[in-house]
């Protein structure tokens, strides 16, 4: 009489348990400066894109528009030409994950980010 075992022995479901823990240590964090880091840079895109129409509008003597925030939390405020005449830097915050705020130069619409690390 031969006798059968099915299933996995308690040593093989720890060893199994211990490598997927090392894994989700490693990958974590990976996963979170990737999640800040894309909020950083959606903003610093959204930033540039309206810095961009800004300037454009004021060269153009038409009417500059608000900004409408998805990835950046300010400003609200649209710009004036006061502002692009005066060279005003213009802050964009990004939203939650995100914390580097993007400076923009109002009157050549260039934009800078030092990114999270």
């Amino acid at each position: 009489m031969s006798k059968h075992t099915h299933g996995f022995t308690l040593i093989e479901l720890l060893v199994v348990v211990a490598v997927i823990a090392i894994l989700a240590a490693i990958a974590l964090p990976a996963y979170n400066r990737y999640r800040i880091r894309t909020a950083e840079g959606a903003c610093q895109a959204e930033a540039k894109g309206y810095m961009n129409m800004a300037l454009t509008a004021f060269h153009a003597r038409m009417t500059i528009a608000a900004p409408t925030p998805h990835a950046c939390t300010g400003p609200t405020a649209a710009l004036t030409s006061a502002d692009i005449v005066g060279s005003t830097t213009i802050l964009f915050t990004p939203k939650a994950p995100g914390t580097a705020t993007t400076q923009c130069n109002a009157a050549n619409a260039a934009c800078t980010m030092t990114p999270s690390a």
